[in-house]
């Protein structure tokens, strides 16, 4: 990580000694996540707690919005805002009590998690044809996952009726995490270029032993500013 922010910081000395290109672009695409659950089954005295999950879905649509500036043909540096979108999913915790063998309560909780921040970034380019130009791209990205769901539980009473309480929790978790991310560009015009490209993060959720990989693949269209 201390290399990575060297390198956002020490632009090379020959990149400075060529006129700068400047480009501004917005995108947006598909993300797709990768989730790992791995809460356990947990023994309190007589009860067992079990928990269990419902598919991972997207929510949000995924979309980046930037400024660039090119100092050479095959170096520049980018930076921009970046959203992940939006995933939803179940989680349900059912207790047993199991000296008498019967559920006793249950917790549902629908999760919506969401990951956004702003970036920068080196943008190595290579022109493999033409029209093709190839990137790679490293840099940080400063944000937040914003955790939000609706809990409701249920318990049932001596009687058996079933007593529900629901409840909404809301987070915000900051990070500022190194980022990687591969493009290609397709020069339509002199001042006109699509951008398809592919950044990946990881996201934890600790307090609910969760993790996420997200997966973006976005479309972008930039517009290169006159010099």
């Amino acid at each position: 990580m201390r290399l990575l922010f060297t390198l956002l910081i020490a632009i090379p000395h020959l990149a400075i000694a060529y006129p700068v290109a400047h480009y501004v672009g917005f995108g947006s695409g598909y993300t797709w996540t990768e989730a790992s659950f791995d809460d356990k089954v947990r023994a309190l005295g007589a009860f067992e707690e079990t928990p269990s999950y419902g598919d991972v879905s997207r929510a949000g649509l995924p979309w980046s919005g930037f400024v660039g500036f090119r100092f050479h043909p095959n170096y520049g540096v980018e930076i921009g805002y970046r959203d992940y979108g939006n995933i939803e999913f179940t989680k349900t915790l059912t207790t047993i009590d199991t000296s008498q063998s019967k559920v006793s309560s249950s917790s549902v909780r629908q999760a919506d998690i969401s990951t956004q921040g702003f970036y920068i970034e080196h943008v190595l380019s290579y022109a493999l044809a033409k029209p093709l130009i190839i990137q790679a791209r490293a840099g940080v990205l400063v944000g937040s996952t914003r955790y939000t769901d609706l809990e409701t539980l249920t318990t049932i009473t001596e009687n058996g009726s079933p007593l529900q309480v629901i409840q909404p929790n809301t987070s915000n978790d900051g990070f500022i995490k190194g980022q990687l991310a591969f493009s290609a560009l397709y020069k339509q015009s002199e001042t006109w270029f699509w951008r398809l490209q592919v950044n990946q993060i990881d996201v934890d959720n600790p307090g609910e032993s969760e993790s996420f990989s997200h997966w973006f693949t976005s479309l972008s269209l930039e517009y290169q500013l006159k010099e």
